[in-house]
């Protein structure tokens, strides 16, 4: 197998993942659920205040299930994936896929460890694919709460296998995905919200501190553009306890 400068799949997949603590307050949940935008057009919004303050008399305030996205970020805090037999250059990685599962409510603050492994290792030619899948446990009760899988576009990295059979590696069982039919109607309903112009710089706060998202110079590098003032689509996401 031809082998790249950048990326060596042996001995990355040979790679045993430290295991790591996420330690979260309340408040890390409260900056959170603000940095998404819960309550930013409504500072008192009867569906998302309980995100952030204790309503009507709540004891602890309420965690969103996406929450469990940041378990990870021990593992790679700013931006960059640090591995033998992998390198890359932060400035060109992109956040593809988080898939994530969820089998507990999460505690309104606790410690949580989390246990990583490479799971998928994809050669794209002019880029690869890494998973990373973490499984996160209540430190105190060992009860596992969440899986999560990051998926990472690194730019420039692929080509490290042979053109004719490119190298694909996956530790999990892909689930087939059914073809969904696009209606041609109508939407029966339709909801339109705006990110604040600076949302962003909340949400690094949570963790998130890749400077791709916050440092013009940075983003102009990697062929992006900073602009946080801009109208999103929300989308039904449905978790299942």
């Amino acid at each position: 197998m031809a082998k790249s400068s950048g990326i060596n799949p042996e001995l990355l997949l040979s790679q045993k993942l430290p295991e790591k603590t996420f330690t979260y307050t309340e408040r890390d949940a409260a900056i959170y659920a603000l940095g998404v935008g819960a309550c930013g057009r409504d500072a008192v919004d009867a569906d998302e205040l309980k995100y952030v303050y204790h309503e009507n008399g709540q004891q602890f305030i309420q965690v969103l299930p996406t929450f469990s996205a940041l378990f990870s970020f021990e593992l790679e805090p700013s931006g960059a994936i640090d591995l033998p037999g992998l390198q890359h250059d932060p400035r060109l990685l992109l956040h593809g896929q988080q898939y994530m599962e969820l089998y507990k409510p999460f505690p309104s603050s606790a410690s949580i460890r989390n246990e990583a492994c490479i799971a998928g290792l994809h050669d794209k030619g002019k880029a690869a694919i890494l998973e990373i899948e973490t499984k996160s446990y209540n430190a105190e009760s060992g009860e596992l709460l969440c899986m999560n899988r990051m998926t990472a576009f690194l730019r420039g990295a692929g080509g490290f296998s042979n053109s004719s059979q490119p190298f694909s590696y996956s530790k999990y069982q892909t689930i087939p995905v059914s073809v969904v039919k696009i209606p041609k109607s109508q939407p029966f309903a339709v909801f339109e919200d705006y990110t604040q112009p600076s949302q962003a710089l909340v949400y690094r706060l949570s963790g998130d501190y890749n400077p791709l998202h916050s440092d013009p110079m940075v983003a102009k590098a990697a062929g992006s553009v900073l602009n946080h003032n801009y109208k999103t689509e929300l989308v039904n996401y449905y978790f299942h306890y």
